[in-house]
C-alpha cells in the first residue's frame, strides 16, 4: 500500500520553550508495520501541520493515509463520554490505575480546543482523511499486559526509542494508533461504534481505536 501515516499529540504553550510543546510524528508504511521517519515539535495545531507538509515535501510527498490525536476529538451530548467509562473499566480489569482517562469536562485547554483544531486543519488539507483519537499512556499500557499485542508494543518501542521529548513519543505513539485504524489490526476496535449520539466538534466522524477486545 505505501504511504505514512501521521500521530499529534497537542501540548499548551510554553513561552520558556523555544520549539513548542505540541508534538508531531510521521511514519511510513513499510510491509505489516512501521519505521518512524520524523518528528518535532511545534507552538500549535497550525504550525504542527505547516511542519509535517513541509517534511512530507522533503520526503517527495507520499500519501496520507490517516492520522491519529491524542486529544478528545468527540463529545457526548452532555459533555461525559460513554468511551471513558469503558476504557477505565478495561484498565481496572488488568490491575492499571485508571487516573490517565480523564472526563472530558476537566481537561486543560490544549488538548481540548488544540486538537479539536487540528482535526479540522488535516481534513481541510485532505478531505477523506481517517482520524482517529489517540490515548498513547492507555494504549502504551494496554499493549503491554496483553500477549496477543507482543508484537506491536516491540514495534512501539522500537518507534519511540531514541526520542528524548514525551511529546515526541506521544505523536508517535499516536501514529500507531492511525496504523491500526487503516489496517485493520486484530485485537483493536474502534470504541465509537458503542458511543450514544457522539457530537464532532469539528464536523466530521473519527473513530477511537484501542486495544480493547
Amino acid at each position: 500500500m505505501g504511504g505514512v501515516v501521521l500521530g499529534f499529540d497537542p501540548g499548551g504553550r510554553n513561552p520558556r520553550a523555544k520549539s513548542g510543546n505540541f508534538g508531531w510524528s510521521i511514519c511510513q508504511l513499510v510491509g505489516s508495520g512501521l519505521e518512524r521517519l520524523e518528528t518535532g515539535l511545534a507552538r500549535d495545531a497550525v504550525d504542527a501541520l505547516d511542519q509535517v507538509q513541509q517534511e512530507l515535501g522533503r520526503q517527495g510527498q507520499p500519501p496520507v493515509r490517516a492520522a491519529g490525536i491524542d486529544a478528545p476529538l468527540f463529545w457526548g451530548p452532555r459533555g461525559e463520554r460513554a468511551v471513558d467509562c469503558e476504557i477505565r473499566q478495561a484498565l481496572r480489569a488488568i490491575q492499571v490505575p485508571t487516573g490517565t482517562v480523564i472526563p472530558v469536562n476537566s481537561l486543560y485547554g490544549a488538548v481540548v480546543v488544540q486538537g479539536p483544531l487540528l482535526g479540522w486543519h488535516l481534513r481541510t488539507a485532505w478531505p477523506d482523511l481517517p482520524i482517529t483519537e489517540a490515548h498513547p499512556t492507555v494504549m502504551w499500557r494496554l499493549l503491554r499486559r496483553q500477549q496477543q499485542h507482543a508484537a506491536t508494543a516491540a514495534m512501539v518501542r522500537q518507534l519511540t526509542a531514541g526520542l528524548e521529548s514525551d511529546h515526541k513519543r506521544d505523536a508517535t505513539r499516536a501514529a500507531v494508533g492511525a496504523w491500526v485504524m487503516q489496517g485493520r489490526v486484530p485485537g483493536w476496535r474502534d470504541l465509537l461504534d458503542g458511543e450514544p449520539k457522539p457530537v464532532y466538534p469539528f464536523g466530521t466522524v473519527v473513530s477511537y481505536w484501542l486495544p480493547i477486545p
